[in-house]
């Protein structure tokens, strides 16, 4: 066999595996808000989606071992100019169950720090949205 079939053959295998291992690598978080340092794994979303609240957002999601309230720390030094509510208020989530958590709203945007009871992990998600949350007359 010619040298050049043995260099594009190992061009293929090089290419294949550096594509495979971006393909199992976390997504980055392009929302522009911060990402926790400790974030294990985020998943970005590729499209708009639409809120309960009648928001069109991009979303991003992670959770990291960390404690709620580390995680609440951070953020909150990270967004000092965020309004703070309760992660239960006005809950994207249905109020369908109770969740421990924070909610941090950055002109449109939202940054949801929770955990639910015996969770074992703190959950982070930020919402980059492209317009106000509808409010009920």
């Amino acid at each position: 066999m010619s040298r050049r079939f043995h260099a594009y053959v190992y061009c293929a295998v090089l290419a294949g595996t550096v594509y495979s291992a971006a393909s199992h690598a976390a997504d980055t978080n392009t929302t522009g808000l911060p990402t926790y340092p400790h974030d294990d794994k985020g998943k970005m979303d590729s499209t708009y989606r639409s809120l309960p609240n009648g928001q069109h957002c991009m979303h991003y999601s992670g959770d990291t071992p960390d404690a709620l309230a580390d995680v609440e720390a951070w953020y909150k030094k990270q967004l000092p100019a965020a309004k703070l509510e309760d992660v239960n208020k006005d809950s994207l989530y249905g109020g369908y169950f109770k969740l421990d958590g924070i909610k941090l709203l950055v002109g449109n945007d939202i940054v949801n720090v929770y955990r639910m009871t015996n969770q074992k992990t703190t959950s982070i998600e930020i919402f980059k949205c492209k317009d106000a949350a509808h409010v009920p007359n």
